[in-house]
């Protein structure tokens, strides 16, 4: 159950992150269309758009990098951990809560940035800077409930199939081999 949910929410978090480098080509591509049309000349804030596109794009991508468990991999501990037969997890586990503090002070550090930042953005003055640095507690919480579905997979996979989330999103089907 957990290993089906870890698939599926990595495949809604890629296609958000595919819409969102998408929809900042086509907004950088009509730019420079219109750049061309002498009455037109262009969005004043292509770039920023664009910036920020990019930045959630990363960020709700590496939301899905954390619910399959492939950001942070240490090779030689697993190797060394694979002939016990809870190493794997025990490895897992150690990154996993590792983890969940780093993205627990991204989101407590990111709302605080994101409450005192009042100053306007240059070409968008709709906006402020604190709006625009909401994303850092959102990714964050997002990343936190991604890492206890990773820790609930790892948990509740039988001995032996742990490893097969890892080269489940690398399967012609994108289910569990």
């Amino acid at each position: 159950m957990w290993q089906k949910l870890q698939v599926k929410v990595d495949k809604v978090l890629t296609a958000i992150s595919v819409v969102l480098v998408a929809l900042m080509f086509v907004v950088i591509i009509a730019n420079v269309i219109l750049r061309l049309i002498p009455a037109v000349g262009g969005f004043k804030w292509y770039m920023e758009f664009s910036q920020y596109a990019n930045v959630w794009a990363m960020l709700i991508g590496s939301a899905g990098i954390a619910v399959m468990g492939t950001n942070l991999r240490v090779e030689v501990i697993d190797s060394v951990l694979k002939n016990w037969k809870y190493g794997y997890r025990v490895t897992r586990l150690i990154i996993d809560i590792a983890e969940l503090i780093f993205y627990s002070f991204l989101t407590y550090s990111g709302y605080l940035l994101s409450t005192k930042a009042k100053q306007k953005v240059s070409t968008m003055p709709s906006f402020t800077m604190g709006q625009v640095y909401r994303i850092f507690p959102v990714v964050g919480v997002l990343c936190i409930i991604c890492i206890l579905i990773h820790i609930m997979a790892t948990l509740t996979a039988k001995p032996g199939e742990e490893k097969v989330q890892l080269d489940a999103s690398q399967t012609d089907e994108g289910g569990i081999k």
